[in-house]
């Protein structure tokens, strides 16, 4: 894996936490805490962007380095996730969430059958 890439799944993973303090923050919020809440929304305006770029960053370093699944797997979530976005803010009738909930499973599944194989160990060997 190139440092490019590494840096690109750090940022993925920091993101992710990030997200998920977040989401405690928000959750935890008490009716009158506002403060706690703008502090979640802008934590989650930051880590959002970085775990979008971070996952196609590291998906196409998988693509460039020949494994075509675990590069689409990583990548093409992010990209419909944005699409979705995009087709929602522009004011037209996305399918629905499955645009979203089937890719990231599929990710999900695929990252973890390489993880489970040992993959991509062996050709990064």
């Amino acid at each position: 894996m190139s440092r490019l890439q590494r840096a690109f799944a750090f940022g993925a993973l920091f993101g992710t936490g990030a997200c998920l303090l977040g989401t405690l923050l928000f959750t935890t919020a008490g009716t009158d805490d506002i403060g706690r809440e703008l502090t979640a929304f802008l934590i989650w305006a930051l880590a959002i962007p970085l775990i979008l770029l971070g996952l196609i960053g590291w998906g196409a370093g998988y693509l460039r380095a020949d494994s075509t699944r675990l590069g689409a797997a990583l990548t093409v979530p992010p990209v419909l996730a944005v699409a979705y976005i995009g087709l929602s803010v522009a004011g037209f009738s996305p399918v629905g969430r499955l645009l979203l909930v089937i890719p990231t499973s599929g990710m999900a599944l695929v990252v973890g059958y390489d993880l489970w194989t040992g993959d991509t160990v062996s050709k990064d060997r």
